[in-house]
């Protein structure tokens, strides 16, 4: 007998909207959301995106950014940031702190190309009108501006981006999101790996329970970001009394050298002709090395490089010279300077021969006409030390004793027993 199958229910069909595109679908699923597998993994990459940015929102740097806004008075400072520029600037933001030991000095700052109070320009807050500079050369560099470098026209301000002196940091970070854009800032984010996402509730436990008005917490709430997950752990555990908490900052020092060198071969990139002033210095870093060639010398890094040379390698007016430079000026500008300090280090150190064994080579005879003459003997004229024992005159020569008799005169005979012989 056959069963009849007509009467088998049906799934009721739904139409739900499409929680990434709105779109309505049909579907028979009661658990669908999205209206194809391509909306689902966009959803998922557009999450992805809002937590990156998030991060960044809550991060020091942004904190940072609000304050440049706030300063220059307008959001437009940070026009052209893509979210390469944006993570290198967030790299160079970190660099500084290294470089100020996270906060144990001040020696350092990050310093404009263009000023950001130009007189008919505002000069941006983009890595390539920014350097890593020493702080009393950047105050005293003031606000000239010897070329290069990136800058809008004030007169050209939209006011619609306009940053009162009364806005909340909160409320101009959120403004800074969306003039850049937060896919910008998300992509930014992840390149730099502004927060992990294993370093948010640490990150967040912190924020809330340091204090800013205490000097040590501000020195630790300014170098959140470019801390390890651990070493947050351990800050967090010594904040919170736990024992067994040995947090502290692992810093070096940086020469003014070292740092202004670094920031020019990094602009090196995008203005070729600082990359000549690389190589004189390279030349020159050459010489306290005795056995790399030229070509080896030029591709070792700078950390490499700096333990070898001594401290006043560079002098204050040649160090001048490359702020001066990496401020716009131009090579030729500072050639006299480059020629004065490539001759200083020219012969400073002789690199170490190769070695070589030493051979003596035997003096042959000299031939004249028929004749052969031997070399003068000075063994010929020699006495031998038996001669010269028997001589006359010699009463101060010493003489062979046998060592009872030696023992005789010796200053303590008369201390020790002489030793028994069998």
């Amino acid at each position: 007998m056959q069963q009849d199958t007509s009467n088998k229910t049906n799934k009721a069909e739904r139409r739900p909207r499409c929680k990434h595109c709105a779109k309505q679908f049909r579907t028979t699923s009661i658990k669908a959301i999205y209206c194809t597998r391509q909306c689902k993994q966009n959803a998922a990459t557009a999450k992805k995106r809002v937590r990156y940015a998030e991060k960044a929102r809550d991060s020091a740097f942004f904190q940072t950014l609000a304050f440049e806004a706030q300063r220059a008075g307008t959001l437009e400072v940070f026009t052209g940031l893509d979210a390469e520029s944006l993570a290198e600037l967030y790299r160079l933001y970190a660099f500084k702190l290294r470089a100020n030991r996270f906060g144990e000095a001040k020696d350092f700052e990050l310093s404009h190309i263009a000023p950001s109070q130009g007189e008919n320009t505002v000069g941006l807050y983009h890595p390539r009108n920014l350097t890593v500079a020493p702080k009393d050369m950047n105050r005293c560099h003031g606000t000239r501006h010897f070329g290069h470098g990136l800058s809008i026209d004030r007169n050209k301000l939209n006011p619609r981006h306009t940053v009162e002196r009364g806005e909340t940091q909160k409320a101009i970070v959120q403004r800074i999101i969306k003039f850049v854009g937060p896919n910008v800032v998300a992509q930014a984010s992840k390149l730099a790996g502004m927060q992990p996402s294993k370093r948010v509730t640490v990150l967040t436990w912190l924020r809330a329970h340091l204090d800013p008005s205490n000097t040590q917490h501000h020195t630790w709430l300014t170098s959140l970001d470019t801390m390890t997950t651990k070493a947050l752990t351990a800050l967090k555990a010594g904040i919170e009394g736990k024992e067994g908490c040995n947090f502290k900052f692992t810093t070096r020092a940086y020469t003014q050298f070292e740092v202004l060198y670094r920031e020019l071969e990094r602009h090196a990139q995008h203005r070729p002709e600082l990359a000549q002033v690389v190589k004189v210095i390279h030349v020159a870093a050459g010489h306290f090395f005795s056995s790399w060639s030229a070509d080896v010398i030029c591709s070792r890094s700078i950390d490499e490089l700096v333990g070898w040379v001594p401290a006043d390698f560079m002098s204050p007016p040649e160090l001048q010279a490359l702020f001066d430079v990496l401020h716009g000026k131009d090579v030729d500008a500072i050639r006299p300077v480059l020629e004065v300090f490539a001759e200083r280090h020219s012969g400073a150190i002789e690199r170490i021969p190769t070695y070589q064994p030493i051979v003596f080579k035997a003096q042959r005879p000299a031939k004249v006409g028929a004749k052969v003459h031997s070399p003068v003997s000075v063994a010929a004229d020699a006495r031998s030390f038996a001669d010269c024992l028997d001589g006359e005159g010699q009463d101060d020569v010493p003489m062979l004793l046998p060592v009872s008799e030696l023992y005789q005169i010796a200053p303590l005979a008369n201390q020790v027993e002489p030793l028994r012989w069998d």
